[in-house]
């Protein structure tokens, strides 16, 4: 908030101006630590905040526009972060410029240094306006929020900023009336669904004109002259019957969604069954079987001489698990085992059950040749 110094330097108007855009910038940074920098603010939730932190009146959105558009206005208006954007129906977000979230600079808002920004857009907005006025009024500089000092007044620089004028009472309110205020642009999500929106707006035309057109008129039956009305003895002619007409647009859309409701049937009933969750195992386990028999022929290997080699069911799931290459559970690796035992390599792998106990049985001698080729007729590949 300003300063007291600042209060009794500055007009009312210019303090209270101040005073928004800090409470502008304390809203902002209470959002940014909740929801972060990547969401857009919705000025309808914004508002409220600045409203509550600020305590003096009902901030609109137009206020919000004046803090922006006065830090894009100034000497550093390159660096202003913010820009307004329409996303339709009323709803209008603050946004941030996307090199600002790029860089990180806006990971924790410096509320000082966009303060300092703010007043120096400020002083250079008020300097070209002082120009501008030419010779209709003349402006005498006084320093901001310069506290008094005893003894000896020091000069003012030059380079010191300055806004408040010896002028009358008028001159600040013009001042602040012609600010510039933010522009919005539109958000390019409404230019993309632009043109669904207006498809949709179309189709309820078309359905209002076809509901107003199914709707019988009454015809009073002149003769004569215009506005004239018929002689009470004239006959009247008999009117055709007023008979309820689908529209052709209505007509059309109905068949052509019957159609396509029946030509997804007609598909569905095409298409073959879809495998069971068995059958799905089945080949999963297919698939990896040539992987898992060269990990069982090193471990057959690893047994030494012999033509015959026995593994518990057990062990041998946990030395699988722990030599392939990419993940596999348990379940998958007993399927594997019983596919290599019953289908492809039948007489090279057996599994044998006694009770309880499951033993796995390698014989060497029956190696299989072409396994890609079995693989292929099982339908594996």
């Amino acid at each position: 908030m300003p300063s007291a110094v600042a209060s009794q330097t500055l007009p009312t108007e210019l303090v209270n101006l101040l005073a928004l855009h800090t409470s502008f910038l304390t809203a902002l940074s209470l959002h940014y630590a909740h929801n972060g920098t990547a969401i857009p603010v919705d000025l309808r939730d914004l508002t409220s905040s600045i409203s509550a932190v600020w305590q003096k009146r009902a901030v609109t959105f137009n206020d919000i526009r004046l803090c922006v558009g006065v830090l894009g206005a100034g000497p550093s208006g390159n660096n202003n972060p913010f820009y307004l954007s329409d996303y339709g129906r009323g709803k209008i977000c603050l946004e941030i410029q996307h090199e600002h979230r790029m860089s990180g600079a806006m990971g924790t808002m410096n509320e000082d240094a966009m303060q300092a920004m703010f007043m120096s857009s400020l002083e250079y907005l008020w300097k070209q306006w002082g120009a501008s006025q030419g010779s209709h009024q003349k402006l005498s500089a006084r320093p901001i929020a310069t506290p008094k000092r005893r003894g000896r007044p020091k000069k003012t620089s030059a380079t010191q900023p300055s806004i408040q004028l010896y002028v009358d009472d008028t001159t600040i309110p013009k001042f602040i009336a012609q600010l510039p205020h933010a522009e919005i642009t539109t958000s390019p999500s409404i230019a993309a669904t632009a043109p669904l929106q207006e498809k949709g707006r179309k189709r309820l035309r078309e359905f209002k004109d076809s509901q107003h057109t199914r709707t019988p008129k009454k015809s009073r039956a002149t003769t004569g002259k215009e506005n004239e009305p018929a002689h009470p003895n004239t006959p009247l002619e008999p009117q055709p019957a007023a008979q309820p007409k689908i529209t052709h647009f209505t007509s059309v859309r109905k068949s052509n969604l019957l159609d396509r409701i029946l030509a997804k049937q007609d598909a569905a009933k095409a298409l073959p069954n879809p495998p069971s969750p068995a059958e799905q195992q089945r080949l999963a386990a297919l698939q990896r079987s040539e992987e898992v028999l060269g990990v069982l022929a090193l471990l057959a290997s690893s047994k030494g001489p012999g033509s015959r080699v026995s593994f518990s069911m057990a062990t041998l799931l946990q030395s699988l698990r722990g030599s392939i290459r990419t993940p596999i559970s348990k379940e998958e690796a007993a399927k594997c085992v019983e596919v290599l035992a019953g289908e492809v390599a039948p007489g090279y792998v057996s599994v044998l059950r006694m009770g309880a106990i499951e033993s796995v049985v390698i014989n060497l001698g029956m190696k299989p040749v072409n396994v890609r080729g079995r693989l292929a007729a099982l339908g594996a590949v």
